[in-house]
């Protein structure tokens, strides 16, 4: 595990002189239990070297508040999320709803969601759905995924292998499941966060579990205000008590306390990028944008780079070796704001046309796409082309492609093949039904856009160039040959 450097002055450490700096990944400090006390709650944390904390959501409805806490106290960032207990409720808990409610950088993770079969305070048919929905929007934001699961293990690892993980992985909160539901987690890429039941008298399977964990899988967490650590069993709990599930990490792992909260910190900010560490603390490895290229000239077009994702993982695609387009190196650390967007583009009356397209799937940044074409719409007539992989409707489990009306005069889709054969096997998609998913969404997107066209690749392997043309004129749209390796 290659670990971050933490650069700590004397005059920067908490209260007490500790150089042991912990990190709290998920508590919930917009309930009622912290009412007239989070002041209070925060100085202790910090006294205690609690320098990074996650404030979960459980409803889309508490976002604001949490963004207020967050705002607040340097070294606190937010979730956006719906809790199994509330997915019954009759609210809107689509993916469009879900990334809407994300879009400020102190959201930092999708959750809590996933599946509670102990209570079942909603039926387990929403709790799937809304389920589902999360995992497809932490997959559009590039966020990690925060898991709850409860006396539902198979059920959350079917519905997990069947919608993919984003690609930053997340995290199986309050971990108290079973050996195999570890050893699974641990194979999917997820991060297992362990709570005060750890510290619990009754607690020693779970502490045998632990101790099998990867370090660089290891987060710790309070759920305050439940859950406390021994010795505070019974009361409630706070972040400051972050450390003393760390201790017994330690002690299981035969590490030092300094040891494991660094450990836990570094995997804490890797998973979870949050954007300030307050006055306390400096990321030396993660950088904050690496000044991403998000606006470059191929040909009379201005080309824009607005997303890391992508529901494919095409084997031809140079991105996943080096994301070079002619000279310019796309790499994205993090997904850009619309304002960011804009701000690279400068003046960009000389070009002939904006297309958005970049390292990853453009309209898995739906609104941020809208927000700039707007935007560009405001400013001139310079035409607007989305390349896409036709998938968007598909994510969203919804048709999107009214929202291009007016906006978008020419849409790309990459066909690349003539059935579902050829395309799984080259572009080896993150979704099932996403062939099918590709023509309806030509079909759909042919209402509301002038130009829209399909391509196919030549030289792929097993692909029909006739047939794939045939195809694109039976649904009425273009038709445009590309060749293997050739880029813009």
């Amino acid at each position: 595990m290659t670990a971050i450097a933490i650069n700590q002055g004397a005059a920067d450490r908490p209260e007490g002189g500790s150089v042991a700096l912990y990190a709290d990944s998920h508590a919930h400090l917009d309930f009622p239990d912290f009412a007239g006390d989070i002041a209070g709650v925060m100085d202790r944390a910090r006294a205690a070297g609690v320098v990074c904390i996650n404030t979960i959501a459980t409803r889309l409805s508490s976002v604001p508040a949490l963004i207020q806490i967050a705002e607040r106290f340097p070294g606190v960032s937010a979730s956006v999320g719906i809790h199994p207990h509330y997915a019954g409720e009759p609210v809107d808990s689509s993916v469009l709803a879900i990334v809407a409610a994300a879009g400020h950088e102190k959201i930092v993770a999708i959750g809590e969601t996933g599946l509670d079969f102990h209570y079942r305070h909603s039926a387990e048919e929403p709790q799937e759905r809304v389920f589902r929905h999360h995992i497809q929007a932490a997959k559009v934001l590039d966020l990690p995924l925060i898991i709850h699961t409860r006396e539902a293990e198979s059920a959350t690892r079917r519905i997990v292998e069947a919608e993919g993980l984003p690609e930053r992985g997340g995290v199986l909160h309050c971990f108290t499941g079973s050996q195999a539901m570890a050893e699974w987690g641990i194979a999917q890429g997820l991060h297992l966060s362990f709570s005060g039941v750890l510290t619990f008298k009754n607690g020693d399977a779970l502490r045998q579990i632990a101790r099998q964990i990867p370090l660089d899988r290891l987060l710790i967490e309070t759920d305050a205000p439940y859950l406390a650590p021994m010795p505070h069993r019974g009361q409630r709990n706070e972040p400051a008590w972050v450390v003393r599930v760390a201790e017994t990490l330690a002690q299981l792992h035969g590490l030092s306390i300094e040891q494991m909260a660094a450990i836990t910190t570094d995997n804490y900010v890797r998973l979870f990028r949050p954007v300030d560490w307050g006055d306390w603390g400096e990321i030396s490895e993660i950088p904050a944008s690496f000044k991403p290229l998000l606006a470059y000239p191929i040909g009379t077009g201005l080309y824009l780079n607005i997303s890391r994702g992508c529901s494919l993982r095409c084997h031809f695609c140079p991105k996943w070796v080096a994301p070079i387009v002619h000279q310019y190196d796309l790499t994205l650390v993090r997904n850009p704001s619309a304002e960011a967007v804009l701000a690279a583009m400068g003046d960009f009356s000389g070009y002939q046309e904006i297309v958005f397209c970049g390292y990853g799937e453009p309209t898995l940044r739906l609104q941020t796409l809208l927000t700039v074409a707007r935007e560009i719409k405001k400013r001139s007539a310079i035409p607007i082309r989305i390349n896409t992989d036709g998938l968007a409707n598909r994510v969203y489990r919804t048709d999107v492609t009214p929202q291009f009306q007016g906006l978008i005069d020419a849409v790309s889709v990459s066909l690349n093949a003539q059935n579902e054969e050829i395309y799984n096997r080259n572009s080896r998609p993150t979704l099932p039904g996403a062939y099918p998913a590709v023509l309806d969404f030509l079909r759909a997107v042919r209402a509301h856009v002038p130009s829209v066209t399909a391509t196919a690749i030549e030289g792929l392997d097993g692909v029909d160039i006739a047939a794939c043309q045939r195809i694109a004129e039976g649904l009425g749209v273009r038709f445009r040959r590309r060749v293997l390796n050739r880029m813009g």
